[in-house]
């Protein structure tokens, strides 16, 4: 009974460890801190051996990071800027994004997408959805949006444009915009 009772306590205690873990990896961190934590520093240095290995063959992109962005919506005819808010924009290694906006959030919901690189190193499209919402909570549609943008020479900056189609719940078009951004790289301080 004891062994039994000690082998649930101690697979129960591992629970938030392992979760920690996988939090971790799943924000970023490498495979080497869920071996770490599940199987000890052995284990880590053949994941970090590893995750070395294959950050040579893949090395991180220059646009991988969170941006802070100043966006303004267009007239697509005239450029007149209808609208302005800022962005922030979270560019995850493997080519997949996040992106909230200081507009009220009752209005809508996170973005969620890819990005891929263009023709050459600096130039970028990202493409993101996010579901939208009524004043009353109820589902309105959703919207997609398409940026695309260069990066400047010294990585720290980014410029460029918008597209963007408001769909109602069954995703009919129901508007469409333009819009332009620019973008600084949030630095750890």
């Amino acid at each position: 009974m004891t062994t039994h009772l000690t082998t649930r306590h101690c697979a129960l205690a591992l629970i938030p460890t392992l979760t920690a873990a996988l939090l971790i990896q799943a924000c970023g961190g490498g495979g080497d801190a869920v071996a770490q934590m599940a199987y000890g520093a052995d284990a880590a240095d053949g994941a970090r051996s590893s995750a070395q290995h294959r950050d040579r063959r893949h090395d991180a992109d220059a646009l991988e990071g969170a941006w802070q962005s100043a966006v303004s919506i267009r007239d697509c005819t005239s450029g007149a800027v209808l609208r302005s808010f800022n962005g922030f924009t979270v560019f995850h290694r493997g080519g997949t994004a996040t992106a909230t906006n200081s507009l009220p959030p009752s209005g809508n919901g996170p973005a969620f997408g890819t990005w891929k690189r263009g023709a050459d190193a600096s130039s970028y499209t990202v493409t993101l959805r996010l579901f939208r919402f009524n004043a009353d909570g109820s589902f309105a549609g959703a919207q997609n949006l398409t940026r695309k943008f260069t990066l400047s020479d010294d990585r720290k900056s980014l410029a460029g444009t918008l597209s963007t189609q408001i769909l109602d719940p069954v995703e009919n078009i129901l508007q469409t915009g333009c819009g332009t951004e620019t973008a600084i790289r949030v630095a750890a301080s």
